[in-house]
């Protein structure tokens, strides 16, 4: 069993967390996105965000020392900026390769409805991969509706729109 704790992540983690989000994400090549595309986001979406890391609602999973997954909550829509009142949003999610099937991504699905909760969200929202469409049901979210999400002019892939309720 793997000693495994998570942390709020920090600036000084960009490095660490674009890595362990780049090895993740290289998975995303599983035939269920075109090749072009994927290959034209990937150094886009691989890249850890600065302000996720220093927000106080990102965290990193470490197990047996070493970071293993990340991910976290935002009021702000991703890529608007938006708020909607009572509407928290699930940000930037990975695990590592070596550590999946650990229960690293549930962990952080956990502490970010735990955080969402006592912030007076109500309701939180995913913009889940076509891969990860699987785990984010199987932690209760339901599918809204198919999305693009574009990560530079010209550069979108689709996902799908999840939200579940926070209890």
């Amino acid at each position: 069993m793997a000693d495994i704790a998570i942390r709020v992540a920090t600036p000084g983690d960009l490095d660490i967390l674009s890595d362990l989000i780049a090895a993740s994400y290289a998975t995303l090549a599983d035939g269920s996105y075109e090749p072009e595309k994927l290959a034209k986001a990937l150094p886009i979406m691989s890249q850890a965000n600065p302000k996720l890391l220093a927000s106080g609602t990102y965290f990193v999973v470490v197990a047996d020392g070493e970071p293993a997954g990340c991910g976290g909550w935002t009021m702000e829509k991703p890529g608007t900026g938006e708020i909607e009142e009572g509407v928290a949003h699930i940000r930037h999610f990975a695990t590592h390769p070596a550590h999946l099937r650990k229960g690293i991504a549930r962990m952080l699905v956990e502490r970010c409805l735990a955080e969402a909760a006592a912030a007076g969200m109500r309701l939180i929202k995913s913009q889940s991969t076509l891969p990860a469409e699987r785990f984010y049901a199987s932690v209760g979210f339901r599918p809204i509706r198919r999305i693009e999400v574009e990560f530079a002019p010209g550069i979108a892939l689709p996902a799908v729109e999840m939200e579940r309720e926070i209890p």
